[in-house]
């Protein structure tokens, strides 16, 4: 046994090598996911305050340092296409010289803003979103119900952030079903348990494409 050791110490000594590198390669691959994960951009939409139209709508920034919320839109899927409305500013209804008052918080004024780290915010009530698209077109409603040949099937809720220093923004957006069962408020029902986080190069056109819109 000595003797074969003696004859291939060579061999011997490449293959610990090998495995060693093999070992520091693993171990790094491991870091630099994990690096990656804590890296990476997340901000969650969900209820709160129960499930029906009256719950607030909640994002959560779940990354690792600040985002900047720019802009928020509801987007309802009609019977008729497509419905949407920015609701970023809060008092869209009021007048230049009020919304320039030094007295107006800017809290009071707009959603857009940083969010910190493991906080988060709520934007309002999903009924507020959808009486607001309602009123944006135009559209009458009994309750939650569009009134003549409109149905809302779903109720969609958008959000373009930055995040640290990436130059590009960042969107992401969770859908619900607009679920009618008899009872006075309309319950909502997500379309799937995850906030969809649109990141990819391809995805930043989309988010683009939603800043350049004007709904």
């Amino acid at each position: 046994m000595i003797d074969w050791l003696k004859d291939n110490h060579q061999l011997i000594s490449l293959v610990i090598s090998a495995s060693t590198l093999l070992v520091w390669v693993f171990y790094a691959q491991l870091l630099l996911l994990n690096f990656q994960r804590q890296r990476k951009p997340s901000l969650i939409i969900n209820r709160g305050a129960g499930h029906g139209l009256s719950s607030l709508c909640l994002i959560s920034n779940m990354s690792a340092e600040p985002m900047f919320i720019n802009q928020l839109v509801v987007r309802i899927e009609s019977s008729k296409g497509p419905l949407e409305l920015d609701v970023t500013d809060i008092r869209q209804s009021i007048d230049d010289e009020t919304a320039a008052s030094p007295d107006l918080a800017i809290y009071q004024a707009t959603h857009q803003g940083p969010i910190r780290s493991g906080d988060f915010i709520h934007v309002g009530t999903f009924k507020g979103m959808l009486q607001g698209v309602a009123e944006r077109h135009g559209i009458e409603l009994d309750g939650y119900k569009p009134v003549g040949d409109w149905k809302f099937h779903t109720l969609e809720v958008r959000a373009v952030a930055f995040y640290g220093p990436e130059r590009h923004p960042i969107g992401v957006l969770r859908r619900f079903q607009l679920a009618d069962r008899g009872e006075p408020d309309c319950v909502l029902i997500p379309e799937s348990p995850f906030t969809e986080q649109l990141l990819s190069r391809r995805d930043r056109r989309t988010v683009l494409g939603w800043l350049k819109e004007t709904p």
